[in-house]
């Protein structure tokens, strides 16, 4: 028996407090968001990456196909018009949906963030273009 995933936060990048730095992924500490901390990088922490993806989804696309089990941290920030793009989180490639959390992007800046060991699948319901960031952090021994 699966779980829903719990290393999720979702939110909209302007609506973020940030202190007026604009900077919501970093080292600072109004990057602290709660118990998984997803958008807060330690400064002791090694990073690997990032890897950065732009991608112009039309509707349809990609039809909720199963992508990999995630190695570290990914983000997708809605960066075109507004729209309407869901993303799907399963801890199982099953996404059973009792185990499966939902979230769309709609409006201009809302991101996803999720950690590791989710699978994720997304359905492009209207025309989206997404910005997608990922790392792969590691604390010292």
């Amino acid at each position: 028996m699966h779980s829903k995933p719990k290393d999720i936060e979702f939110g909209n990048a302007s609506a973020t407090d940030t202190q007026g730095t604009g900077w919501f992924i970093g080292f600072s500490d109004w990057c602290k968001s709660g118990s998984a901390d997803l958008r807060h990088v330690h400064g002791d922490v090694l990073s690997a990456g990032p890897h950065v993806k732009w991608f112009n989804h039309p509707a349809g696309h990609p039809n909720g196909e199963v992508k990999p089990v995630s190695e570290g941290r990914s983000i997708c920030i809605l960066v075109g018009p507004p729209s309407e793009f869901r993303i799907e989180f399963s801890c199982a490639d099953t996404f059973e949906s009792k185990e499966t959390s939902v979230h769309v992007l709609r409006d201009t800046g809302d991101f996803v963030i999720w950690g590791k060991g989710i699978f994720h699948r997304s359905f492009g319901i209207q025309p989206a273009t997404i910005l997608t960031l990922r790392w792969v952090s590691q604390l010292p021994d």
